[in-house]
């Protein structure tokens, strides 16, 4: 018989913590038996902790009225509030108790909108985490999501919060020239240019470059990507996004991307374009099927014409 390898793990009053997992915030502050975090520490974009704090503040409005808090969730409180019962060392900033940090005691009074260190680390983990592009609709086949701006040069530019712009390849892009086996991005507070070289990929010993779709400064870049290029490829809206930056001229960069009823117009024409090339050599795609990887399978059409034809370089 073969002995059973036992890993470690945390224990907890009622169930163990498997190892690598963490546990949830509403977890470490004594509100719930069991959860675990599976959101990366970034509440702000989390489901779960919305509808915890919605369940804390009716059953804090009850209170108030003197009235008794409703339901099998009366007794959910903020994981705040149960903190801030705690005493001395136990008082532990949260980022600690996340892993995000070094050891901290919270000084706020777990008022986390008041401290300038929290403030630090949920700007940089913002920039890292992006909230989730859910609804990709499929125009011919390619994934286009609705509140994105498209270049002609096939990145992609979404807009978010503090007016930061975050940027990648889209789809279509990425079936035509497949999985990048490189990318080369720029540093963090180097200037990119509107429709000018801003980043490029390598597969098969060919190189491509990309063009910026706005002006500004690198404010981070995707370094998990760099690590593991097929994110690009197969999440390209999500976990393959390549850089965000600060723009510097944002109104007028915008006026010159593709968006809504334009960006489907666009696709639909870059994909019948694509269709006619690869039938000058002699290759025809089925009807309706999603096209994959031109460069791999189409070995007659050069790598220099699709980028020129598509990425405009």
């Amino acid at each position: 018989m073969k002995e059973k390898t036992k890993e470690k793990s945390k224990v907890t009053a009622f169930k163990t913590v498997p190892s690598g997992e963490e546990k949830c915030i509403w977890m470490e502050a004594g509100v719930l038996d069991y959860k675990l975090c599976n959101n990366f520490y970034n509440c702000h974009t989390c489901a779960f902790d919305k509808a915890m704090k919605e369940t804390a503040e009716r059953n804090l409005l009850a209170k108030v009225e003197r009235m008794e808090p409703p339901g099998k969730k009366s007794n959910i409180v903020t994981w705040q509030e149960s903190m801030r019962k705690r005493g001395g060392l136990e008082r532990k900033c949260r980022h600690y108790l996340t892993g995000r940090a070094p050891f901290r005691l919270c000084p706020y009074d777990f008022e986390c909108h008041a401290c300038g260190f929290d403030q630090m680390l949920e700007d940089g983990l913002e920039l890292q985490l992006p909230y989730p592009v859910l609804q990709m609709p499929l125009i011919d086949g390619y994934y286009v999501p609705e509140g994105h701006f498209f270049h002609l040069g096939h990145a992609w530019a979404r807009v978010e919060q503090g007016g930061r712009v975050r940027i990648g390849l889209d789809d279509f892009s990425m079936r035509v020239f497949g999985t990048p086996e490189k990318l080369e991005l720029p540093l963090t507070g180097e200037r990119v240019r509107f429709s000018d070289v801003g980043l490029a990929f390598k597969r098969m010993g060919k190189e491509a470059s990309v063009l910026a779709p706005l002006s500004g400064i690198v404010s981070a870049v995707n370094a998990q990507a760099a690590k593991e290029p097929d994110l690009v490829r197969h999440e390209p809206y999500n976990k393959g996004w390549l850089m965000v930056i600060e723009p510097t001229d944002m109104k007028k960069n915008l006026k010159e991307l593709l968006y809504g009823k334009q960006t489907t117009e666009w696709i639909r024409s870059e994909h019948q374009s694509l269709v006619e090339m690869v039938s000058e050599v002699g290759i025809t795609f089925a009807d309706g099927g999603q096209i994959e990887d031109v460069f791999g399978n189409v070995p007659n059409l050069a790598w220099e014409k699709l980028a020129r034809r598509f990425l405009r370089t």
